[in-house]
C-alpha cells in the first residue's frame, strides 16, 4: 500500500512539472511574438526575416553543454528543434524545399528532424527546381545532398545537378548556405536522410565554431593535392574535399571544406587567383555552418 502511495505521489510531481513545463511553453510563445512585433516595428522593408540561424545555434549549443542526467541529449535537441521551429513559424511561417526526386525518398525525415515536424515541405525532383523555388522566394529554406551521395541516374539528367557549382556562379550569389544537417549528434533517429545542406537568401553568420565551404575551379592543369597545397600555403585552412565537378573536358571544380569562418571578400582569395596565372580560375565562398554539436 505504501509503494502505491508513493508511486501517486510521483504521478501527481510529474503532473505538476508537465503543468509548470506547459506554462513556461505558452510563456515562450508569448515572448516569440513579441520579439516578432519587434521586429517588424523595427524592419519597414517587407522582408521576411524570421530565419535567425546563429541565435537558435546560441540557444542549442548552450543546452546541450547544459544537460545533464539520464535523457539523450539529442533527444533534448529534438524537443527543442520542435520549439523553436514552432516559435518561428508563430512569426511568419516557413517553407521549405527538398530534394525528393521520388515519392518516400530524399530529404523529408531530415527537413523535419531539424526544422520541424509541422514546417511545410515542397518536394522537387530535380536540383534545379529546388534552386529555383529559393531564389523566386517560394521557398524560404533550400535543403539539398551533395550530387556525390545521390544514386539516382535520373539526377545525372539535371543540368544544375551540382548545386554547389550552379550556386558559386555569379548568378546564384544571392544564395549560400547557412547549415549542415544532421547538426546534433549521429542524427541516427532520421530514417532516409543523410547528410545534407541548407541553402537561404541570406549571408551566414559566425558563431564561433564554424566552417566555411569554399569552390574552387581550374583550368585543369593542376591536380587536387597541388590546389590543396596552393590553398594551405595561403593561409586557406582547407581540411575535407566534399566533392568534385567537370564543368566541361577542361576545366574542373572542388568543393572545400575550410576550417573556421571564411569570408568571400578575404583578401586571400583574390591573391591566389592572380598568384596563379590563370590556373586558378574561380575560388568563391558559398557560405558556411556551425561544427556539429
Amino acid at each position: 500500500m505504501q509503494e502505491e502511495t508513493s508511486l501517486t505521489e510521483l504521478r501527481a510531481q510529474i503532473d505538476a512539472v508537465d503543468d509548470a513545463m506547459h506554462d513556461l511553453l505558452m510563456k515562450r510563445a508569448a515572448l516569440v511574438e513579441q520579439v516578432g512585433r519587434a521586429k517588424a516595428a523595427r524592419d519597414d522593408s517587407g522582408a521576411k526575416g524570421v530565419l535567425r540561424p546563429k541565435r537558435e545555434i546560441e540557444i542549442m549549443r548552450r543546452l546541450w553543454n547544459r544537460h545533464k542526467g539520464a535523457l539523450d541529449r539529442e533527444v533534448v535537441m529534438r524537443v527543442w528543434r520542435e520549439i523553436i521551429s514552432a516559435c518561428v513559424n508563430l512569426q511568419s511561417p516557413l517553407t521549405l524545399a527538398a530534394f525528393m526526386p521520388e515519392r518516400g525518398s530524399g530529404l523529408a525525415e531530415t527537413a523535419r528532424g531539424y526544422f520541424g515536424a509541422f514546417t511545410p515541405v515542397m518536394p522537387c525532383c530535380s536540383v534545379n527546381l529546388v534552386l529555383k523555388e529559393l531564389t523566386q522566394g517560394e521557398a524560404d529554406v533550400a535543403l539539398l545532398p551533395l550530387y556525390a551521395d545521390i544514386a539516382l541516374l535520373s539526377l545525372h539528367d539535371d543540368k544544375q545537378a551540382c548545386w554547389w557549382y550552379a550556386v558559386a556562379q555569379e548568378y546564384k550569389r544571392s544564395v549560400g548556405v547557412f547549415l549542415k544537417l544532421p547538426f546534433e549528434g549521429s542524427g541516427a533517429g532520421l530514417r532516409d536522410g543523410g547528410t545534407a545542406y541548407a541553402l537561404a537568401k541570406m549571408p551566414y553568420e559566425r558563431t564561433g565554431d564554424d566552417k566555411t565551404l569554399l569552390v574552387a575551379e581550374t583550368d585543369g592543369t593542376i591536380s587536387l593535392s597541388t590546389l590543396d597545397l596552393i590553398l594551405k600555403s595561403g593561409g586557406i585552412a582547407t581540411n575535407t574535399i566534399c566533392d568534385t565537378y567537370n564543368p566541361d573536358m577542361m576545366r574542373k571544380a572542388y568543393l572545400f571544406e575550410v576550417d573556421g569562418w571564411l569570408s568571400d571578400r578575404d583578401e586571400r582569395l583574390g591573391a591566389l587567383v592572380e598568384k596563379e596565372n590563370g590556373k586558378i580560375t574561380t575560388l568563391r565562398v558559398i557560405g558556411g555552418y556551425p561544427a556539429k554539436l
